[in-house]
């Protein structure tokens, strides 16, 4: 089951508000579809991160949520795995991503 939040858009009025908390997040592009899921110790710094970077690989994303936890490695394994069994694959960026390793 994807995050039970509502999207944000990826602007610095609205990251401002993630918490400096470990979490998983989802970036979706304009039409909402999910792109990436993510997992990290700081939320307020990963996704800030990403935003000032403009990475290429990154450029489709409109919209963020995240979900605070400290069991974000098992969250994080969890949202790829339903993913997965979904749309039998990975997210796109996450392919991508994956890909280039």
């Amino acid at each position: 089951m994807p995050i039970d939040d509502y999207w944000r858009k990826l602007i610095p009025e609205q990251i401002k508000n993630a918490p400096d908390f470990s979490g998983v997040y989802e970036f979706a592009d304009i039409l909402q579809e999910h792109i990436f899921i993510g997992k990290t110790e700081s939320l307020a710094q990963t996704i800030q991160e990403i935003f000032e970077k403009g990475e290429l690989a990154f450029a489709p994303v409109s919209f963020f949520r995240f979900h605070a936890t400290q069991d974000f490695e098992q969250e994080y394994t969890k949202l790829i795995e339903e993913y997965k069994q979904l749309f039998d694959k990975l997210p796109p960026i996450n392919q991508k991503l994956s890909d280039e390793q």
